[in-house]
Parts: C-alpha cells; structure tokens; sequence
C-alpha cells in the first residue's frame, strides 16, 4: 500500500471493498498514508477510515498550528492515541490476533534505508511511534524517535514495498498504488531546504534528494511484474485531485468513493487472479 497523504483515502476505498467481500491476506505492508489506512482493514472494521476521515478538519488533527506550537502539522497524539480509543474506536485485539500479519515501512534516518516493523506485535504506545514514524512528512513533521533510532516518512526509501512482500517469501502481490497509469515522478524542483534542514544525516538526505529516480525505476520494475503476472496492480483511473494536506472531508471521500469504485470494477479479475 503506497502512501502520499490523502491521497492514500483512495486505498481506504479499496480496501473497504476487501472487507466487505472478506477478501484477506495472510501478509500485507504500507508505508506512510498506506499504513495509516491499512489499520482498519487488519483490524476488520468496515467503515471505520470513513468515520475518522470526517475529523481531518479538526484543528486537533492537522494545521500549521500544530505545526507552530508543537513542530508537527499532524497531531499524532490526536490521531493515533485519541481517535483509536475516544472517538472512534480501534479493535486493537483483532488487530494483534489477525492472521494477516501487517509489516510498517519506516525510513532510518542515520541509515536511510527502509526498516519495517510488524504493527500486530507493538503495544498501544509502540504503536503510536511506528505509525507516526511511518508518517511524518519531511519538514511538517519531525524525526520520530523510536527503540533508540530516529525514523521519517516510510515512503522515502521504499515508496510501494512490493519487493519486501515478494522477497519474504510471497509469490504473488496485490498493490495499491495513489497514482495513476503512466504517472512519472518529477526531479526536485529546489533541494538547497532538504540539504540544510537535514545535514546532519547525510544518508537521509541522499534518500530524499534520489527518490524520484528510485521511485521511478521501482514503478518500472513494478509494471514488467505485471505484465508477467507476478503483481496485480490497483491504481486510480485518473490523476487524485487532492493534495497530500487536504482538510475538506467531503473532497477526500469522493476519493474514497472511487477508491470502491475501481475495487469493485476490477474484483473479479482480481479473485480470478488470485486462483489462478
């Protein structure tokens, strides 16, 4: 599951169609919004990423207010301590005791490279910082300190980690992607902030400077594992229209409406696949 901030609701979309069909797997891994969204579906709570998709408005939720007071435009005290356990509730059993064992990619910031964590073996307070790690946007959020390592959006170093599901044993992957067919990621159009604001981790700063190379050449990769049947590919029809800081609930449901929407076109090309 990929992330890019709310775009990744069009994944929540998708996902409610699995839930709804009892479509699950035995083994799944998101990164950033991906990971954020994909909580509800190892945890089997239909619905659930509609109902708290209705608080991003919430100056709790996000704002540069946050980002003023406490150095963070997203709350995640708000949103992965408050929201799961007074607002709108997490099945935090279910979650542990799922049979799909559901892997969190991070980035390290000394290393740079990507660390994955199984999310059903935390606890409630591991597992606010491996999400928040898995999260946090470069420069609206700060480095996540985490078992004695500092951690950043997972999305960096492994964009759509279909190769960590494929190289732990999987034949087959299904992924989910937030960016249309034919989507291109652009080079950085300024990189004199990132060299400042993160010099002194250079191995992070090289991952953020070469991602969109990385990520192209992994979408490269990810497109020939189509074709030859080895992935089954998810992906909007059309260019999302949100931004990775939308605050306007009723936009970002249109996007987890198509997200259905894609879901149950492709549904049962996807189970034929699945058999095959």
């Amino acid at each position: 599951m990929e992330g890019g901030g709310f775009r990744g609701i069009f994944t929540a979309g998708v996902l409610e169609v699995f839930l709804k069909n009892k479509l699950y797997f035995d083994y799944a891994v998101g990164v950033s919004a991906g990971a954020l969204y994909g909580v509800s579906y190892v945890s089997q709570q239909p619905n659930r990423n509609l109902e708290v998709n209705k608080y991003i408005s919430d100056k709790r939720y996000a704002g540069f207010g946050n980002w003023l007071r406490k150095g963070s435009y997203f709350s995640w005290d708000f949103i992965l301590n408050v929201i799961p356990n007074s607002m709108v509730s997490l099945d935090y059993e279910t979650l542990k005791n799922s049979a799909t064992k559901f892997w969190i990619g991070t980035t390290n910031c000394e290393t740079g490279e990507a660390e994955f964590f199984l999310l059903n073996e935390t606890n409630k307070s591991d597992f606010v910082s491996v999400l928040a790690a898995s999260c946090s946007l470069p420069f609206i959020s700060p480095i996540v300190n985490y078992g004695n390592k500092k951690y950043l959006d997972g999305g960096l170093a492994d964009s759509f980690p279909f190769e960590h599901a494929l190289n732990a044993g999987n034949k087959k992957a299904v992924v989910i992607l937030t960016r249309p067919k034919g989507y291109v990621k652009a080079p950085l159009k300024s990189t004199l902030i990132f060299k400042w604001h993160y010099r002194k981790y250079p191995k992070l700063l090289k991952a953020i400077l070469s991602r969109p190379d990385v990520y192209n050449k992994s979408l490269k990769k990810l497109e020939e594992l189509e074709r030859e049947g080895k992935v089954f590919v998810i992906r909007p029809e059309n260019e999302i229209t949100v931004g990775r800081l939308e605050n306007k609930p009723e936009k970002t449901e249109l996007v987890y409406n198509e997200g259905m929407k894609v879901a149950e076109k492709c549904l049962p090309e996807l189970k034929k696949w699945l058999n095959t």
